[in-house]
Parts: structure tokens; sequence; C-alpha cells
């Protein structure tokens, strides 16, 4: 599960900004993981809101740029070349030399760890990774530049990974390569399975097997008109490889047997992307993985998106406390007209300052009496900030002059 995760001078995150999933309330009903030893519970669900280009995405991006920087570093950063992938703030003139740094809070096979990096475009500049078995702290490695250290409780070949690591390759990345016992399962954490991203939903792959059960009956929950899936050979259609059978949704139709199928590219957005959430979900519920969604509902009725979270949010559905973040428009989740409504420590806000910098910040800094307060309501009228200024003597531009008789 994951707990914390900082980012500082990435994109439009130029100053520390903290994502948390500790609960901060009581939350009978809800998926919520105890942390082992400690007193803390890990949530299933966090959502972030704000207006256009406020920096919603940029969380996002940051969790996935740390993930992609201990799974690929030592085996897909080439030496010599720039760290890829990197994007400091660029709206002021200091910002693009300093460091980008990421740490993540997290439990894996009930022990807390933190991890954390600090790279330029050029080199990891620092490293670090501690253990808290019994709720202190232990150091497993610390790394200045071209200097590790190493913690007593870290034990294996280290010496031997330390010759492998390059300046822009993390440790814990080079100790997979190497099979280390004891951080390989750290590492697993940080894997597709574990950690997976929506991506870009307009983009999403057509099936290439059959749906299994779980998938077909929530495609039929959506009312979408899907009664099946099925492998058919499809015409020949230039654009399209058709060499190979394709699997294709099924439908209700008014044919002879009372159904037909649709090639992918013939289905909505909506269904396709349905049908890719679902697909990303139910891995995540499977593993108690942690599922990060951009831009979640853009394509989707209000409905959906709150069933979408509600399986996530529910412990009969979410067994293994698998996680799911989010940005989103939808602020519908915050009103009183579903049947989910986030609570105030599940809700995050974003807002850009003069210079371009994003705030993150909790619902939770605000007095909110939950079930009873407007919340969707004070949203809109600003009071927790975070929605866009409009400046309606702009739109005079657009009025045509009047010219005199």
């Amino acid at each position: 599960m994951l707990l914390r995760f900082r980012v500082t001078n990435f994109a439009s995150l130029r100053d520390e900004a903290e994502l948390s999933l500790v609960a901060a309330d009581e939350h009978p009903n809800v998926a919520v993981q105890p942390v082992p030893r400690e007193k803390l519970s890990a949530l299933p669900v966090a959502g972030i809101f704000g207006p256009n280009a406020s920096g919603k995405s940029n969380i996002i991006k940051a969790l996935g740029f740390a993930r992609d920087a201990v799974r690929l570093s030592h085996q897909r950063w080439l030496p010599e070349e720039p760290i890829p992938g990197r994007w400091p703030f660029r709206l002021d003139q200091d910002s693009g030399s300093r460091p980008s740094e990421f740490v993540l809070d997290f439990v894996v096979e009930n022990v807390r760890y933190e991890f954390g990096f600090a790279l330029d475009d050029e080199e990891i500049r620092h490293e670090w990774l501690y253990a808290f078995p019994k709720g202190r702290r232990q150091i497993y490695l610390e790394r200045d530049g071209g200097s590790l250290h190493f913690g007593n409780n870290l034990t294996g070949p280290r010496e031997l990974i330390a010759e492998t690591v390059r300046p822009n390759s993390l440790f814990l990345s080079a100790a997979a390569a190497l099979n280390h016992p004891q951080l390989s399962k750290i590492y697993r954490w940080f894997s597709p399975r574990q950690m997976i991203a929506s991506g870009d939903v307009s983009t999403a792959r057509p099936p290439h097997v059959l749906p299994d059960k779980r998938m077909l009956t929530l495609l039929r929950f959506a009312d979408l008109g899907i009664v099946g899936a099925a492998v058919v050979q499809p015409e020949s259609d230039p654009g399209f490889d058709r060499n190979e059978p394709q699997v294709e949704l099924v439908h209700s139709a008014h044919t002879e047997d009372g159904k037909a199928a649709l090639p992918w590219q013939w289905e909505s957005a909506g269904t396709r992307s349905w049908f890719h959430l679902l697909q990303l979900a139910v891995r995540a519920l499977d593993v108690g993985g942690l599922l990060a969604v951009d831009d979640l509902g853009s394509e989707l009725h209000p409905l959906l998106t709150t069933e979408l979270i509600r399986i996530f949010h529910e412990p009969d559905t979410n067994p293994h406390g698998a996680q799911l973040i989010f940005n989103s428009h939808d602020i519908g989740l915050l009103g009183r007209h579903r049947n989910l409504r986030l609570s105030r420590d599940q809700v995050w806000l974003t807002e850009k300052d003069s210079g371009g910098a994003t705030r993150l910040y909790p619902l939770s800094e605000f007095r909110v009496r939950g079930g009873l307060d407007d919340v969707e309501g004070r949203y809109l009228k600003g009071r927790y900030g975070a929605v866009p200024f409009l400046d309606h003597e702009v739109l005079d531009l657009l009025v045509p002059p009047r010219h005199a008789a």
C-alpha cells in the first residue's frame, strides 16, 4: 500500500507537494488497510480536483516517473546520456538547474519503507532507503553523489552491486537486475503489475483475449448494450491489420440471433474507456496494486465513474487492499447526489500561484462536516480555492465595436 508520495521540482510542482493516503478520519465500511505496528491506516481512494492546467495531471506523471526510474534506470537509461523524462519547473530562472526529488512511503509484506531519490539532468544526486520493521527507522542505503553508505540491516552483495551502479542509475534498480534477495521484493512493488497507470484511453488497443466472466459482468452492468464477446475474422479494411482473428464485443441487436459483433474502432469512446479502465482495475484488485488514472470520467457517465470508485471503496469488492488515485473534473463526487461521496481526507485540490507553480492541499484543511455541508456547492463558489478565475472583462474584447450612424 502507498501511504505518502512527495515530489519537488517536477513540471509545475516547483515546491514540495505531498499526496497522502493516510486516513485522517474514521471510515466504517470502507476498505482502509491498517499499517502493521503503527497507528495508521491507508485509504483505498484519493481524488485530485482543480481547474484546468493547475497541475492535477502532473501528480500522476510524477508518480509514473518515479516508478519508471526504479524500473528502467539501470537497464535502459544510457550512459553519458541525459536522464530521460526529467521535467523540472521551467517558469523561473533557477529551477531548471536544481534537482528534482521523489519520495515514496509504502508498505511491502507488512513492513513500511521510505524510498527517495534526487536527480538532475545528468546523475542521481541522492538516494536513500529506510525500513521501519518495528516502527523505528533502520538505514538500508544512503547515497550522496558517488558515495554509498549501507546500514547493517541491508545484507547481500552490496559492494558488488555498488560497482555496477552508474552515476545516472538508481542502486535499487541495479540491485534488482542482480536479484538481490532483500531488495527485489521492494523493486517488485514498483513493477507495472503493482503500480498501474491508465495511459491514454483514446489510444487503448483492442482486447487480445476474450474477457473473463468478471469483465463481461461489469460490461453488462454499464448498460452499454454489450452481451458478450467473440473471436471473429474481420473483413479486409485498409489501414488495419486483418491477418489474424480479432476479439470484438457483441451487442444486443435486431438480428436473427439477437446480437452482433462490432469492430473495436466502431465502439464509442465511452465503451473503450470503460473496457480499458476495467482491465486495469481488475489487475489492481487481483494483486492489491495501485492504479493511477489521469482525467477519470472524461469519457464516462458520472454514474459509471462513481461505480468504478465504489469497486475500490468497498471491502467486499476490494479484499486485497488495492488503491486508486485519480484526478477529475467530476465534482459530483463531492456532493450529495451520488451513492458514493468522497470524504474530506480523500479529496485533494490543486491551484497555481501567480508564478505558475502548483499548490497541492487536502480538503481536510477546511472545516467540513461530513454528510452535512454542501461541499460541491461550496467548491463551485470558490470556498476551498482550486477553481478557475474567469475574467469576464476579457470577454468584452469579443464584442464588436458599435459604429456611430
